[in-house]
């Protein structure tokens, strides 16, 4: 008696889906943690300065107190930057090497890391001859798996002209994460040619 073999159809199986869901969870995951981690914010700019800057653009303001929390509206976030200015300016290149303020800009952030460290406060009180804000966006060319994408990085300085001292939030979240309002402002001493950094770009806007 012979026996009789059966054989089941194989099926086959379309992988092109499941690869385009890891893609996507991979992509939600790391836009995840670029939202909610923090990098150390000299580390930050540090890494953006390496990079591929496509435009380096931004403003300068003189203004008595400063408000670094970050706000929301109806669901809207916003930073309160553009209260109690008294003079400011816009420095925007396409072309950064053609501009001298753009040049001046990247070597305050440049040398800022080498600058001694001294207090950490939780905000600035307001003052009588006040602060230089300096506001800089940095576009950077970034690469994602196989995407190129551009994106803007945003840097406050705060300038305290009478102690002579340059605060920056010590750690970086995304411009518009609350998280932003809970990182403290780390200070920094400055020397004689970071003041004469500061002081060039300020006067260029008058």
């Amino acid at each position: 008696m012979s026996r009789r073999r059966t054989y089941g159809r194989k099926k086959n199986i379309n992988i092109l889906p499941i690869i385009l869901v890891l893609i996507v969870v991979i992509i939600i995951a790391a836009i995840g943690v670029k939202i909610f981690s923090a990098n150390d914010n000299i580390s930050q700019i540090d890494k953006l300065l390496s990079s591929d800057l496509l435009k380096t653009s931004g403003t300068i303001s003189s203004t008595s107190s400063i408000d670094a929390k970050v706000y929301s509206n109806d669901g809207i976030r916003y930073t309160n930057k553009h209260e109690n200015i008294a003079r400011i300016d816009d420095f925007n290149s396409t072309l950064p090497e053609d501009s001298e303020k753009v040049q001046t800009v990247k070597t305050i952030l440049d040398k800022l890391g080498n600058l001694e460290e001294v207090e950490t406060v939780k905000e600035l009180s307001a003052k009588e001859n006040g602060y230089y804000w300096i506001d800089i966006n940095l576009n950077v060319d970034e690469q994602m798996l196989f995407f190129e994408n551009e994106e803007e990085y945003n840097i406050d300085l705060y300038y305290d002209i009478t102690e002579q001292k340059i605060y920056i939030k010590n750690k970086y979240y995304d411009e518009f994460s609350t998280k932003n309002n809970k990182v403290k402002l780390q200070g920094y001493k400055v020397n004689d040619e970071f003041k004469s950094l500061i002081e060039k770009l300020a006067m260029a806007n008058q």
